[in-house]
């Protein structure tokens, strides 16, 4: 009974928590936007660009699916319907729950297709990573490469690309040599309280087998090239509401405007992720020096597309699935399970 109710004040504050930072990123993004002047920029957009951006919408949850049915193929089996449902349903409860609660959705469905909570866990920090490495790789190929930037900003470009394949390195190394690894985590987590060392030993341990797949190349190569291709797409869906607004910018604003917008989210925030989304749109626009009121114009339009497209298809994959919700066991398994890191996210994710 106690641990039920400490879950429920923890969740508690994560939802107050949550609110307090939306509402502050709200007033940063709109401090200075009249509703007029937000109604006359929002004119501005061009709808028949909403047309493809459906097509990549869906383009992009078919690639999520895909890849994430080949991580948690090691150590459960489901059908590439099973994995768009799972991604789809996951993507609405991010909308609706507050405070990162939505992350929980998806190691709770798996467990309907007979993986463990803790399996689901370590799959969603192996997907973290390849989502952050395909970004950067993105981000570092497009500022290595633009020669209308600084210098400066070309060789931060190709350290992001070194970082990446040392990262890469290390992750390989550790799964070589994994007793080894093991016993430096134990030394280093002895450091810590008895309960820590146990629970970080833990998240450890799962990230490992998570990462398991990595131990066969032609799987890391499908999923880097999926994560690659991935963020392609998401870039591309950004450059086409640019375009919606006649913001003529070189495809470096969009790959900019998807990491503003992944760290944005990525904080606690009220459901929607409503003003961290926009401030993260706004302020990745001014650095360009796209006016204000255009730059939360874009942002309005394309959280709401993300928004609908996400409740949509998590509404229509909730009532075609096999998947069912019991709340009781739902807010066990939040009680009782590690807080998922969060590395990436997008809105339409």
């Amino acid at each position: 009974m106690s641990d039920s109710k400490n879950g429920s004040f923890k969740r508690a504050v994560l939802v107050v928590i949550g609110t307090l930072v939306s509402l502050i990123f709200l007033y940063l993004a709109f401090r200075d936007i009249s509703l007029g002047e937000l109604i006359s920029g929002l004119k501005k957009m061009k709808p028949i660009y909403l047309i493809p951006a459906t097509g990549m919408m869906l383009l992009v949850q078919l690639l999520r699916s895909l890849r994430f049915k080949l991580i948690v193929s090691n150590f459960c089996k489901i059908t590439l319907k099973q994995s768009w449902d799972i991604l789809n349903i996951w993507a609405a409860a991010s909308m609706i729950m507050p405070a990162r609660l939505g992350e929980l959705t998806r190691p709770y469905l798996l467990q309907q297709c007979g993986s463990s909570f803790t399996s689901g866990i370590g799959a969603i920090m192996v997907e973290r990573f390849f989502d952050l490495s395909g970004l950067l790789l993105l981000l570092g190929i497009v500022l290595w490469q633009t020669p209308e930037i600084p210098a400066m900003y070309s060789m931060l470009g190709l350290l992001m690309l070194v970082g990446l394949g040392s990262g890469y390195v290390v992750i390989l190394l550790m799964l070589g040599y994994r007793s080894s690894s093991g016993k430096l985590v134990q030394k280093i987590t002895s450091l810590f309280p008895e309960k820590a060392a146990i629970f970080l030993n833990g998240i450890f341990e799962k990230l490992l087998d998570g990462f398991g797949v990595m131990a066969n190349f032609k799987r890391v190569l499908a999923l880097f090239a999926y994560s690659v291709t991935l963020w392609v797409v998401y870039s591309s869906l950004t450059y086409l509401f640019l375009l919606s607004f006649s913001i003529e910018a070189p495809f470096l604003v969009a790959v900019t405007i998807q990491v503003f917008i992944c760290f944005g989210v990525a904080l606690p925030s009220a459901p929607g992720f409503i003003g961290t989304f926009h401030a993260a749109g706004r302020y990745a626009l001014a650095l360009f020096g796209i006016q204000a009121i255009t730059a939360v114009s874009f942002a309005t339009v394309y959280h709401l597309f993300g928004l609908l497209m996400c409740l949509a298809l998590g509404t229509l994959s909730y009532f075609t699935s096999q998947f069912t919700f019991d709340q009781k066991l739902f807010s066990q398994s939040q009680s009782h399970e590690p807080h998922v890191p969060i590395v990436t996210e997008r809105v339409s994710s």
